[in-house]
């Protein structure tokens, strides 16, 4: 358990890590370089949402609903460390996000985050096969796309918090998120079937940490 809610933060750490550098950079150049986070959360075997929601069984769902937590408190360190990061484009691209997702209804946000949810496994899954294109590829997509990915945006969200532009509509945005990622992160296995299974099967972190007892 103690693993499990250490990697859980340090995974939220790390997208948030990705995600100061995205508002930083911006553009492209900061969309490639939050790929950083996912692929250290791989090669870590960090407790991600939208790295596991795909793999563990359904029956394991009240599992993923403490690693989004756990994920959010992560993000939350991250956003203070943030808040000391400020800039002109930070403030921008972090106005820009809020306002796209307050502006967004819940269906909008819904659909879209179901589009980050397919990327995240399919990335995940080419990194079990030791194919880590899709990773360093896969982040530019969805966040070149507008699509949102909750744990990132748990990030946003914290960090709107330190710099006075949150709104508390933005709760309800998140959970309309985490639905569609879930869904999204469902969808290789529900059209792949058994050949996803044997995939899924692979757990391949380049840093690998002691079973608990």
């Amino acid at each position: 358990m103690k693993n499990f809610t250490l990697m859980s933060i340090f995974a939220g750490l790390l997208i948030g890590t990705g995600g100061l550098v995205y508002l930083r950079v911006g553009g492209v150049a900061g969309a490639v370089l939050f790929a950083f986070g996912l692929l250290c959360v791989v090669m870590c075997g960090a407790q991600l949402f939208t790295g596991k929601s795909g793999f563990l069984p359904y029956k394991d769902f009240p599992k993923l609903i403490a690693m989004i937590l756990l994920n959010a408190v992560g993000c939350a360190i991250a956003a203070f460390i943030a808040s000391y990061c400020s800039s002109e484009t930070l403030i921008a691209n972090l106005h820009s996000i809020i306002d796209a997702r307050l502006a967004a209804s819940w269906h909008k946000v819904l659909v879209t985050s179901i589009g980050t949810g397919m990327i995240m496994t399919l990335a995940v899954y080419g990194a079990r096969q030791k194919h880590y294109l899709p990773l360093l590829f896969g982040v530019p997509v969805f966040i070149l796309c507008g699509l949102p990915h909750c744990v990132a945006d748990a990030f946003y969200y914290v960090a709107a918090l330190f710099y006075n532009y949150f709104e508390w509509e933005l709760l309800i945005a998140w959970l309309w998120a985490i639905a569609g990622n879930y869904i999204g992160c469902n969808l290789p296995r529900l059209f792949m079937g058994e050949a996803f299974d044997k995939a899924a099967e692979r757990e391949t972190p380049i840093v690998k940490f002691p079973k608990e007892r």
